[in-house]
């Protein structure tokens, strides 16, 4: 069983991000190819799409920012 698209994602898109340059990401790479194409064919220009996903930045030793929660007493 696949994932549910998001029938509100372009409308969502479009109230939240009013420029025009775009980087489009999720885990494997799959569903960010999927987005990118509904952003392209609404008209954004310059949508770049990050291949391989959250999972090729890790295997790439690119870097990461890891957020320590905050424990408050």
């Amino acid at each position: 069983m696949g994932r549910v698209k998001n029938s509100n994602f372009l409308e969502q898109v479009l109230s939240l991000c009013k420029k025009d340059d775009h980087l489009v990401g999720c885990q494997s790479g799959v569903r960010s190819v999927y987005a990118s194409n509904v952003l392209l064919e609404a008209g954004f220009k310059h949508i770049y799409n990050m291949g391989g996903g959250y999972l090729a930045w890790v295997e790439n030793d690119l870097p990461v920012a890891v957020l320590t929660p905050k424990v408050e007493l």
